[in-house]
C-alpha cells in the first residue's frame, strides 16, 4: 500500500475477513482506502468501488491503479440505486459512512439483498463525531438493527471499536 490508511478503514477490513477468491462490493467507495486494502487479501477475488462522485471516483483510480491493472479493482461512479452492477452476485457487501443504508433502508437494503449470494453478507461501518464513549456507539448499532431485522435482513454480529477520536462500529447482517 503506497498512501497510508486511518485506522477505521484498517478494522473496517480486518472485521470483513476476506477470502482470497471473494466478490465484494463497496458502496460510497470514496478515495479508495479501503479498496486498497481489500485488495491486498485477493488472489483471484474482485471488489468493485462504487461513488456516486466522479471526483472520488477519479482519487481512487489513482490510488488504486495497479490493483485495477491487475484485475483486481474496477470502479465506477454512479448511485448505488442506479447502477446496473450485472447478474454476478456478491459475497460482500459493505459501506462505511453511508447513511442513505437507515434512512432510506425500504431503497436501499431490498436492492442489497438482491445483489448478495445466499450466505452472503452486509456490513455497514459508522463513526460519528457526536460518540465520545463506546455507549453512544452501541446505541446506533441498536436502532441499525432494528431497521436491518423489519427490512428482511438478520443482523448476526456487531462490533465497537474505541479508535480515537471517537468509537467506530460495524454491523453485519444477511438477508432472510
Amino acid at each position: 500500500m503506497t498512501l497510508e490508511a486511518a485506522a477505521r478503514h484498517v478494522w473496517a477490513v480486518e472485521q470483513l475477513d476476506v477470502e482470497p477468491g471473494e466478490r465484494l462490493l463497496e458502496v460510497g467507495c470514496g478515495h479508495g482506502v479501503a479498496i486498497s486494502l481489500v485488495c491486498e487479501r485477493l488472489a483471484a477475488g474482485h471488489v468493485i468501488g462504487l461513488d456516486r462522485s466522479q471526483k472520488m471516483i477519479d482519487a481512487a483510480s489513482k490510488r488504486n491503479a495497479g490493483n485495477i491493472e491487475a484485475g483486481l479493482a474496477s470502479l465506477i461512479a454512479e448511485r448505488f440505486e442506479e447502477v446496473d452492477l450485472g447478474q454476478d452476485a456478491f459475497d460482500k457487501i459493505f459501506a462505511t459512512h453511508v447513511a442513505a443504508f437507515w434512512r432510506q433502508p425500504e431503497t436501499l437494503l431490498p436492492l442489497t439483498a438482491r445483489l448478495l449470494k445466499p450466505g452472503g453478507r452486509l456490513y455497514l461501518f459508522n463513526q460519528s463525531p457526536g460518540w465520545r464513549e463506546a455507549g453512544a456507539a452501541r446505541g446506533f448499532i441498536r436502532k441499525l438493527t432494528v431497521i436491518l431485522d423489519g427490512h428482511g435482513f438478520r443482523p448476526d454480529e456487531s462490533a465497537v471499536e474505541n479508535l480515537e477520536p471517537v468509537p467506530v462500529v460495524c454491523v453485519r447482517a444477511t438477508p432472510r
